[in-house]
């Protein structure tokens, strides 16, 4: 996995390791979900919260 920046933390989908980018935050419609991909842990919605806590200043 490349540098891990503040704004970033490692999650697991489907037993890969990805990304998840705060810097990179977007909204989108519901309507634009297509398919699922998989689903997110507990601690990894945590860490996520933390990140976009931290880019957004909170």
């Amino acid at each position: 996995m490349d540098k891990l920046y503040p704004s970033e933390t490692l999650v697991n989908v489907n037993g890969q390791q990805s990304k998840a980018m705060a810097d990179q935050l977007t909204t989108v419609s519901e309507l634009r979900f297509m398919n699922k991909i998989g689903e997110l842990t507990p601690s990894d919605m945590d860490a996520i919260e933390q990140i976009v806590r931290l880019q957004l200043d909170l």
